[in-house]
């Protein structure tokens, strides 16, 4: 995150409480959709509520073994409890979730917002994968060289980030891809603990010796800087989006420190310009990196400069429909380019995972931010109008639906059911459905657009070409 002036921080709140409430607190999360933190209290097998006013309740108590790093996923926070992986659901604090990966001491927890949790386990010098779904794990890391301790999901790079334990403790990856643990950086900081990323372009790691947090950029070619000193033995730390608010457990002497940050330089994006292409945002079911669903918006750099990685965020004006659900990272900031260029289009890509079916005709209406915008003079832009998507159109309209004169077909994939637009014609087009060795499985006429009846089709790449009015039109068709 780039500042107008030089980083500046400000102390927002320092909470101290006695032992009956915080009790060696070890991990603290934010909790967007209750606008409150939950706090492992690791000394007494706690979770605790923060709200909004700073009053703390318990969320829940008598766990066992205690909870250390925590980690929201969906509706469930997840903790590590020694060996144990434990879930509970967030509005009633009920148990959901109990796994033995037969760890040693699982310290720190992330996910990528999908379907996977990702915990190291300190003693044992290992990584692990969760998939709650399934109930199940895998050990992604072992054999470590130090102790692996707080550790980050890093979507832009589809790697986990962690610290770990020790004098000139490294900062490491390790590539989802692949399962290879690089060095990012080398430092002289001793005993880290957690580490968290901003969203933008900075990484926060908390560190025992010396007591402080201090900072990275997003390459971790610069830095350390120093955030904050004096604290007491600072834990597994969470960054707010929301609030831009770093969150800090102090595991040595029992209290919470936030910390505040500057308010970026936030402009309308027309004073860049820049502009989203309304004509052209689209729904989309299928499979993708990040959930089942996206909606995709392209945008225009017409600002005349060129913007490394820039990420955009869409703000939904009303509630999502029933069972649809941001895809990664919850609702926050993605990558839609790692080069934006002046003039250029680039589509900002929103995940979702939808688990019911979408009623015909819902329309989304939704505002969006784009960020990182350096070296312009802002640091995040807002539209001020308002976009729509209608995220399951009755038979679309023709007009709207085709391209460079090719037929369009919706949905693709599809399941049983494809339609198929073409211009109208006085002459009857014929149509033929091609398998993928070239067979003609289907053959029929139409003065214009049509259905095609893919019910009794084996899954797989289907080909369809219309001819009619002297032109052949061709388009490729995928059945799930």
């Amino acid at each position: 995150m780039k500042y107008a002036t030089l980083f500046f921080l400000f102390l927002l709140h320092c909470l101290s409480a006695s032992a009956q409430t915080l009790n060696g607190p070890e991990s603290i999360e934010y909790d967007a959709a209750r606008n409150r933190y939950l706090i492992s209290n690791s000394s007494n097998g706690q979770i605790l509520a923060r709200n909004a006013a700073g009053t703390l309740s318990i969320f829940k108590n008598n766990i066992s073994p205690s909870p250390y790093g925590l980690e929201i996923l969906g509706n469930t926070v997840y903790a590590c409890c020694s060996g144990f992986i434990k879930g509970f659901d967030l509005e009633t604090g009920n148990q959901v979730f109990n796994l033995n990966l037969g760890a040693t001491f699982l310290n720190g927890i992330t996910t990528d917002g999908l379907s996977n949790l990702f915990a190291t386990d300190f003693s044992a010098k290992k990584i692990y994968r969760i998939k709650p779904a399934s109930n199940s794990y895998n050990v992604m890391a072992s054999n470590l060289v130090q102790s692996p301790n707080g550790i980050c999901y890093d979507q832009a790079n589809n790697r986990l980030v962690f610290v770990n334990w020790g004098s000139n403790a490294p900062i490491k990856a390790l590539s989802l891809s692949d399962s290879l643990v690089l060095t990012l950086a080398t430092t002289n900081l001793g005993n880290c603990d957690g580490i968290v990323w901003n969203g933008l372009d900075t990484w926060y790691v908390s560190v025992w010796t010396g007591q402080k947090v201090m900072k990275f950029d997003a390459n971790f070619a610069a830095g350390p800087i120093l955030v904050a000193n004096a604290l007491g033995s600072p834990a597994d730390i969470d960054y707010n989006l929301e609030g831009d608010t770093l969150a800090i457990p102090n595991s040595g002497n029992n209290t919470l420190t936030f910390i505040g940050l500057p308010s970026i330089v936030n402009v309308n994006c027309n004073l860049l310009p820049l502009s989203v292409l309304e004509n052209e945002i689209t729904f989309d079911s299928s499979q993708l990196s990040f959930g089942n669903s996206v909606i995709r918006v392209p945008l225009l750099n017409s600002s005349g400069l060129g913007f490394a990685y820039p990420l955009a965020r869409l703000r939904v004006q009303d509630n999502l429909p029933q069972g649809m659900e941001f895809g990664n990272n919850q609702s926050g900031y993605n990558v839609f380019a790692s080069a934006w260029n002046p003039d250029s289009v680039a589509v900002a890509e929103i995940y979702f995972n939808v688990n019911e079916p979408i009623p015909t005709n819902t329309i989304l209406s939704f505002e969006l931010d784009v960020t990182n915008l350096t070296p312009s003079s802002a640091d995040t832009c807002f539209f001020t109008q308002t976009f729509t998507v209608n995220l399951n159109p009755d038979v679309p309209l023709v007009a709207d639906l085709m391209r460079n004169n090719e037929p369009f077909v919706y949905p693709n994939p599809c399941s049983n059911t494809a339609y198929v637009s073409l211009p109208e014609s006085a002459n009857a087009w014929k149509i033929n459905l091609y398998s993928s060795t070239g067979q003609c499985i289907q053959t029929f006429e139409s003065s214009g657009s049509t259905l095609i009846d893919m019910v009794n089709l084996k899954p797989g790449i289907y080909f369809l070409q219309a001819n009619g009015s002297g032109s052949s039109l061709q388009s490729k068709l995928l059945k799930n």
